[in-house]
């Protein structure tokens, strides 16, 4: 893969890569090493090239802490590299394994009522504690020393969906981690009590060390300036704990591209150093979790609408969609609806006409097992080929006979929305007086 030096981040930067990047995420420790070839060869005849894998695996790269072990991803990589298929590793860092919290309780995450998170899901280590993002860069400096001469790696994601299951934290290492933040912000706590109107309700502080999460109803409402700080606070944290991974990287292997895949949009400011570090970003498309009642007229419409904001926050050109709906999505609390035959095509032709160059439909196989059970693939449980592989084979050389006249293009646009700024936006949380956000009233159709 060519890949050129990117320009800088505006409205008109192009992504800067040769290939439509065609595929799916991955996960060769779900399923039998036995079934790894035949995977591999129906991939290939689907069209097929890129993979994307390991985002969930610390636990396998790092069994316990100091001892790595890259077999199992090293050998689904050749096979995929026989192939002709290249990969797109991971960071694992939105799930730390069991002996990391249990020899570190200290990097877990703590909710609005002081309690912490347990193990057993995901997303529930801080990333505002300084111990796990030293684990954090271990880790990552362990897998970019590993795979930096390997040329079927060919890019990496950072983590996965920063922040979707939960951006915000209460535990002892947010709380100072907060008051340096605001120390290095205002300077003297004067200044901050001016910034906060600390004569309203007493709420002057004498240093900074005296200052607290703002807890919502603890009894009554907090100062807005405090609330919207901590958000602030939230974003350049999150922007932290990916740089440093990003910095790793870059130095073990500059031709590598690096990019996030974005779920939901809470507490990243995209325009600042956030999407400054990436050489694009990625947006997770799952048309089926919309609201078929909203004004919009459906998923298919607010799709569309969907991936224009992304496109708003990114750069008129500068994204690809690492997952894509492929079928039935499910987790204990809810379940989606089956898109009807053609459907998956159709969403997956709306993500590139809204400007994705490069599609990857979650996921190749559906687990056997844990909280997406039935989040369906593109081979289903049996591993019977059937529709939605049809589907995504079609598509995948469709888009492969005209990569050249649509990789790097830009939408036209017609009509503009004026939307909010990521402070604006994240003011919004510190007085909302019952009233949507400017971006809830994108989101629904009301703008």
């Amino acid at each position: 893969m060519q890949r050129k030096t990117p320009a800088q981040l505006s409205v008109w930067r192009p992504l800067n890569l040769d290939r439509f990047l065609l595929g799916a995420p991955h996960y060769p420790e779900h399923v039998d090493e036995s079934c790894w070839r035949r995977d591999a060869e129906r991939m290939a005849a689907a069209g097929v090239n890129t993979v994307r894998m390991g985002e969930f695996a610390w636990h396998i790269f790092e069994p316990y802490e100091g001892k790595f072990e890259f077999g199992l991803f090293d050998r689904a990589i050749e096979v995929l590299g026989a192939a002709g298929i290249d990969t797109i590793m991971c960071t694992p860092t939105a799930t730390p394994p069991r002996w990391l919290t249990i020899n570190y309780p200290e990097v877990l995450r703590v909710d609005v009522n002081g309690r912490p998170a347990s193990h057993g899901s995901r997303q529930h280590a801080d990333t505002t504690s300084p111990v796990f993002r030293g684990h954090s860069r271990r880790i990552t400096r362990a897998m970019a020393d590993h795979y930096r001469n390997d040329p079927r790696v060919i890019g990496w994601q950072t983590d996965n969906e920063l922040n979707t299951t939960v951006s915000e934290s209460f535990s002892p290492a947010t709380r100072l981690e907060f008051q340096k933040f605001l120390q290095h912000k205002y300077g003297a706590i004067d200044a901050l009590n001016f910034a906060w109107g600390g004569h309203f309700w007493a709420t002057a502080y004498d240093d900074f060390s005296q200052i607290e999460l703002p807890r919502p109803l603890m009894p009554s409402y907090a100062s807005p300036g405090h609330v919207q700080d901590y958000h602030r606070f939230l974003a350049m944290a999150t922007a932290a704990f990916q740089h440093d991974q990003v910095e790793i990287l870059r130095a073990a292997n500059p031709d590598w591209f690096i990019f996030h895949n974005l779920g939901q949009l809470a507490d990243i400011d995209f325009r600042g150093q956030f999407g400054q570090d990436l050489h694009f970003i990625g947006f997770d498309i799952y048309p089926m979790l919309y609201d078929e009642m909203r004004r919009t007229g459906g998923h298919a419409v607010t799709q569309a609408l969907h991936l224009d904001i992304c496109r708003a926050y990114s750069g008129n050109y500068i994204y690809i969609v690492p997952e894509q709906a492929s079928g039935l999505g499910s987790q204990p609390g809810f379940s989606t609806m089956t898109p009807e035959p053609g459907e998956m095509r159709r969403m997956a032709m709306t993500s590139v006409a809204r400007g994705a160059d490069g599609i990857m439909f979650f996921r190749w196989r559906p687990a056997h097992f844990g909280a997406e059970i039935y989040w369906m693939g593109v081979i289903d449980h049996d591993d019977v080929p059937r529709r939605r592989y049809d589907e995504a084979s079609r598509f995948f050389h469709e888009i492969a006979d005209i990569k050249d006249k649509i990789l790097g293009t830009v939408v036209r646009m017609d009509v503009g929305i004026a939307g909010a700024d990521f402070d604006n936006q994240e003011a919004h949380k510190t007085y909302p007086i019952g009233l949507p956000s400017p971006l809830d009233c994108y989101q629904r159709g009301i703008a």
